[in-house]
């Protein structure tokens, strides 16, 4: 990948897993739901009220942006893998800030998808 669009990849990557981790976390103060019309209904005006599914929703726009600057400087075939990044950073930021058990099975699973990652950037240098 370009050296300057790996460089607007790692806001896009950051600022969208930040926003799944504060979805994540307004959800779990919500609760769980099912998709029914009338759960949905009960649910819907308490998603729409929390503020840290509002910062969720923030993150994913402005990962967003960096994300179209990317794709304005990248080949889409190269680009969209290297948000596979992402799983990685996920489970640092569940591991640090949810406090979720991360087994050495799932650190490995993550470890060989950033490996494909890297090979899959190798093959454009």
């Amino acid at each position: 990948m370009m050296n300057n669009a790996f460089w607007l990849l790692i806001p896009a990557i950051l600022f969208s897993t930040t926003g799944e981790l504060f979805f994540k976390i307004g959800m779990n103060r919500i609760g769980g739901f099912e998709f029914s019309g009338n759960a949905v209904r009960g649910v819907l005006p308490r998603i729409v009220r929390n503020p840290f599914i509002w910062v969720g929703f923030t993150g994913f726009g402005l990962g967003a942006l960096f994300w179209l600057a990317v794709l304005s400087r990248v080949p889409l075939s190269i680009a969209y893998p290297t948000l596979a990044l992402s799983y990685f950073v996920v489970v640092i930021e569940a591991r640090l800030f949810l406090h979720e058990r991360v087994t050495w099975k799932r650190m490995l699973g993550v470890t060989i998808i950033v490996l494909g990652v890297v090979i899959v950037g190798l093959s454009e240098a």
